[in-house]
């Protein structure tokens, strides 16, 4: 079986969780146990999905969840970024890597 660290998208997922998380904790009191916390569970659900795609024969159904729970995360760092929880310039390099993270996903379900 293959490492896991050859799958980009692990890999990726690997270096923006904690980067993520980083962020989320320093969220007000009065959203830590809503957005931030939500944040953070979509983020760890899709590490999770990514791993089961891994080792599962079958990935598109799982690729499928990763790419909505994507949508959700994007709408999620959105409404972070608007209630300024996040500086301009972090939720640019954040939807970049979400951005990058949604073709990585849709190159992977072409090829399952």
């Amino acid at each position: 079986m293959n490492s896991k660290n050859n799958y980009p998208l692990y890999v990726k997922w690997l270096d923006l969780v904690p980067w993520i998380m980083a962020r989320t904790e320093r969220f007000p009191k009065n959203l830590r146990y809503s957005l931030a916390q939500k944040i953070d569970n979509i983020c760890l659900e899709i590490l999770e999905l990514i791993v089961q795609a891994i080792y599962s024969q079958a990935k598109r159904e799982i690729l499928q969840k990763i790419n909505l729970k994507l949508d959700v995360l994007r709408a999620l760092i959105q409404m972070a970024f608007k209630m300024q929880r996040l500086s301009e310039s972090q939720y640019e390099y954040v939807s970049r890597e979400l951005l990058e993270s949604g073709k990585m996903v849709g190159g992977w379900l072409k090829s399952a």
